[in-house]
């Protein structure tokens, strides 16, 4: 997210901002470990065991949904205003504006005992006040199902299609000289089953998806000379050795074709391989950890082979029954769509508290690093994400959300550049 000051002024400098933040966030940690229990009329019900802030049921302000037969239709619509300080992504010309945003999602799902239907669809529209060219709309329609065969054994298939963008912002964009959202859209069709055998669980999937980018030209050509298809195969299999704990074994293999001839050489193959384990550690802690490696092969011989570690981290901790920690990180091989190289190794990691001030009041704070590595030309950005957000659920129907996000290029080789961005955004939900 992106935004701006309610009275619409440009926000203080940076410094003072993250000087300011970063002393709340290491306060609301301190005070959300310390804290033992609210008082029973605030706190509500005991919370399930391993049940975290943000996940856990409300049943006194969470929407109900509607009943159609044996089917539930949940939907929301979302509106709100914001301001963003920096819309370049630069550190100097800094171009600041303010937005309003709207968005409305709604979904058609099954409650049947066996087998599963959905339907879901979703838009997303922001609009800046005086900077037109930064406007976007992102929306999506989607169908799944599972058929199971057995209690133990399901197949599943769904297909979707999104309309998505990239921002300014990005390093990626920047470095293939656009100065604007670059829309595209993704249609995606995926098939899979899994089976348990005793305490083993294999898992095979795979997804086709079909990339599309907008005519959006800049000094390193055009977005939509980087369409490309993408088949993925993945093979998972877990061994249960204590209930709630298991091994895990995850391969993988991605085949991505591009659609223009002049494109060709960018064409690759990668396999990766990552082994780890899922454990619940008495709904206290609970972990989902894979380390690997990755490799990716190119048509062209003027691309190096890309070798990477491969990461996919998650970890809970419940703190106490009002208070929980999420640590999250990824490390993958994604691709690019500037004309002078192929891909970059993305680097990912988040750390998120989230407290219970009140039953219906709940606020976070959020530190994170996003980060980009190109091998070919050597090139490298971190970008420092600090946030925090407060959401007031007013009832069921209403809730009520202010957000803060502040960016800092930390690491910026190779011409990179550095920069700072503050945004603000203010928004309710109203749902059924």
């Amino acid at each position: 997210m992106r935004s701006a000051s309610p009275a619409m002024r440009p926000p203080a400098p940076a410094q003072g901002r993250v000087a300011a933040v970063i002393p709340a966030l290491l306060a609301l940690f301190a005070w959300s470990a310390t804290a033992s229990a609210q008082d029973e009329a605030s706190m509500g019900p005991t919370p399930d065991r391993g049940s975290t802030v943000m996940g856990r049921s409300r049943p006194e302000v969470d929407p109900a949904g509607v009943r159609l037969g044996s089917f539930r239709f949940d939907a929301s619509a979302t509106t709100g205003v914001g301001y963003d300080d920096n819309l370049l992504g630069t550190s100097t010309s800094r171009l600041a504006d303010g937005f309003a945003e709207f968005g409305a999602q709604g979904a058609i799902v099954s409650e049947w005992t066996q087998h599963h239907l959905g339907v879901e669809a979703g838009i997303l529209n922001r609009t800046y006040f005086n900077e037109g060219n930064f406007d976007w709309t992102d929306w999506n329609v989607g169908v799944s199902g599972r058929y199971d065969l057995a209690a133990n054994a399901s197949l599943s298939a769904g297909y979707a299609h999104r309309r998505l963008h990239l921002d300014p912002q990005s390093v990626d964009v920047q470095q293939a000289g656009l100065v604007q959202p670059v829309p595209y859209n993704v249609d995606e069709l995926s098939l899979g089953g899994t089976t348990t055998l005793n305490r083993v669980t294999l898992g095979l999937s795979a997804s086709y998806g079909m990339y599309r980018y907008d005519n959006v030209s800049g000094p390193g050509g055009n977005a939509s000379g980087s369409d490309y298809d993408s088949l993925t195969v993945r093979f998972d299999t877990a061994y249960e050795f204590v209930q709630g704990r298991s091994l895990t074994l995850g391969l993988r293999y991605q085949d991505i074709d591009y659609r223009a001839a002049e494109a060709s050489d960018r064409e690759s193959q990668t396999y990766a391989a990552l082994v780890g384990f899922k454990y619940d550690f008495d709904g206290v802690w609970s972990a989902r950890i894979a380390v690997g490696y990755a490799r990716r092969e190119y048509s062209g011989a003027q691309f190096k082979p890309l070798d990477s570690p491969a990461v996919d981290i998650a970890v809970t901790w419940n703190v106490t029954a009002l208070t929980t920690v999420n640590l999250s990180a990824s490390r993958s091989i994604q691709e690019s769509i500037r004309s002078n190289t192929a891909s970059y190794v993305s680097n990912y990691g988040q750390l998120r508290v989230d407290h219970e001030l009140y039953r219906n009041i709940v606020i976070s704070g959020i530190v994170g690093l996003n980060g980009q590595e190109y091998q070919q030309p050597t090139q490298r950005g971190t970008d420092l994400v600090l946030g925090a957000q407060a959401m007031w659920l007013m009832n069921r129907n209403l809730a009520l959300t202010l957000d803060y996000q502040y960016v800092n290029r930390v690491q910026h080789t190779g011409g990179l550049a550095e920069y700072q961005e503050n945004v603000v955004f203010l928004r309710m939900r109203v749902a059924l």
